[in-house]
């Protein structure tokens, strides 16, 4: 239920974990990364595969990888919303960002659902551990 304002704003409400970890994990596929480069936030979208535990994700060599090996703090977020009605939720989580490097955990990567809509960003792979996940939700009128 949600609780409209006299002037028909809505109140936020707070989504807890396991609601953040559903739609992470369930949803588009489609999310943005945020990076600190040269002390500038900067935020690129990458599709990715979650699975309670970590984010991961592929990237060709630039910025964000080097962001990454630097050991820049990440955020990573996920939205959706329906206009007509007013709606929507955002997920964020954090937590430290690593390439990932084990030839195991590599090939398993590579062999799985994701695929990057960029080509030759499948040449590395980075793994986000959450640390925190917080959400919200405008339930919609």
């Amino acid at each position: 239920m949600s609780d409209d304002a006299p002037d028909g704003a809505q109140s936020l409400q707070m989504l807890d974990r396991d609601e953040c970890l559903a739609l992470l994990t369930g949803r588009g596929f489609l999310g943005r990364l945020g990076v600190i480069v040269d002390g500038e936030p900067l935020i690129f979208p990458v599709n990715y595969l979650a699975d309670g535990r970590s984010v991961v994700f592929c990237t060709a060599a630039g910025t964000k990888l080097d962001a990454i090996v630097r050991g820049s703090p990440v955020t990573f977020e996920v939205d959706d919303h329906q206009p007509l009605h007013h709606s929507g939720w955002s997920v964020l989580v954090r937590g430290p960002a690593s390439v990932v490097d084990d030839p195991g955990e590599l090939a398993r990567l590579r062999a799985g659902p994701l695929r990057s809509w960029v080509r030759g960003a499948r040449a590395n792979w980075v793994r986000i551990d959450i640390a925190e996940i917080s959400g919200r939700r405008l339930p919609g009128i």
